[in-house]
């Protein structure tokens, strides 16, 4: 059997999967249709368009959330079938989503990275953002470009959904300094950053630096070998799925979160890898930039630092203060509860949802 045909067999099955699932939906006058730019394996598209999704249908929303493998016809197909007031696109990267394949009466874009750095993918970002009636975006940064294209442009955070799993208080944990990324072979800017923090920290106390992303061992041996040289102690961790990656990151004391220059993309960063933290007890040193001072109160649900030497002192103050750890982490989960959960969002979500309604 073809590949070809394996993948034509897979694509009908899935949209007869679809049309199965849609018998079960409740009836609504509000309809929606989300079309993913990936699976729910993807951050993005797991919070941003599943998650979402999910939330919505507790609002009295019928939601049919497309398969991200359909062709273009079966998308079409099930456009008519279920006649939406809303089409939602999440992200251009997907080579079917742009609105001028679709004849929808209101179209959302939902982008929260900021791929208009990306020769290939800005041409498919502006057109997104001028064939909408309303834009998305996750960060303010992302918003400032596609304003330019759609002024009906809002920002709405990337969250995450809660989780119901135990963890050992902040206090209790050693002092592990944690780096959550998803490539830290890519991000050279921050990398150095956090090197040069490390090496000030690591003569003040005594702790553990464990890296992320690491998907290349090699790559970063040079990189180990510089913190080894001024007594820093190094872990490497290679990428993880997403629940281990959270029962690894409960382990943390401090986590950090720098944002760099060398990559163009940083800039465009919103709150998934800190959702992370918040959501395993883990205390925030981040960048005193981008959305996160309208987010972070200094001092009470994180940290915030613009200088190594501030970096330094502040994840020193966490590393020292087991109570503070225990007193930052409990705030910080509390203000994602109300800011940055997938319910939060979607509630957010929701009301731009009902302006293209109204």
């Amino acid at each position: 059997m073809s590949r070809s045909f394996q993948s034509w067999v897979g694509h009908r099955l899935r949209e007869g999967l679809l049309y199965l699932q849609r018998m079960t939906y409740p009836k609504s006058e509000k309809r929606l249709v989300i079309f993913p730019w990936c699976s729910i394996e993807a951050s993005s598209a797991r919070e941003r368009a599943y998650n979402i999704g999910k939330n919505l249908r507790t609002k009295g929303w019928r939601v049919t959330i497309v398969p991200f493998q359909l062709e273009l016809e079966q998308r079409r197909r099930i456009l008519r079938w279920e006649k939406p007031q809303i089409l939602l696109i999440e992200m251009a990267r997907h080579p079917l989503n742009l609105p001028e394949f679709y004849d929808v009466s209101r179209i959302i874009f939902d982008i929260d990275d900021a791929d208009f750095f990306d020769p290939e993918q800005k041409p498919r970002v502006i057109e997104c953002c001028k064939g909408s009636d309303l834009v998305i975006c996750g960060s303010k940064f992302v918003a400032d470009f596609c304003r330019q294209y759609n002024s009906n442009t809002h920002i709405v955070w990337t969250g995450m959904a809660p989780r119901q799993q135990d963890y050992p208080p902040p206090s209790q944990r050693q002092r592990i300094v944690a780096w959550g990324i998803s490539n830290s072979v890519a991000y050279l800017d921050e990398r150095d950053f956090l090197a040069e923090v490390m090496i000030q920290l690591c003569e003040k106390i005594d702790f553990e630096f464990w890296v992320y992303g690491a998907n290349d061992f090699g790559a970063l041996q040079s990189y180990v070998n510089r913190l080894e040289q001024h007594k820093v102690k190094v872990k490497l961790i290679p990428p993880l799925p997403f629940e281990k990656y959270h029962t690894s990151l409960e382990n943390a004391a401090v986590g950090l979160h720098p944002i760099g220059n060398s990559s163009l993309f940083s800039l465009g960063k919103s709150f998934g890898k800190l959702n992370s933290y918040m959501l395993c007890g883990v205390p925030i040193v981040t960048h005193r930039k981008l959305d996160y001072p309208d987010f972070f109160r200094d001092k009470e649900n994180g940290m915030l630092a613009s200088e190594p030497d501030e970096w330094v002192e502040k994840i020193y103050k966490l590393l020292f203060d087991p109570t503070l750890r225990d007193k930052m982490a409990a705030q910080a989960k509390l203000d994602f509860q109300r800011e940055l959960s997938s319910e939060a969002a979607a509630q957010k979500v929701q009301a731009l949802l009902e302006t293209l309604l109204n």
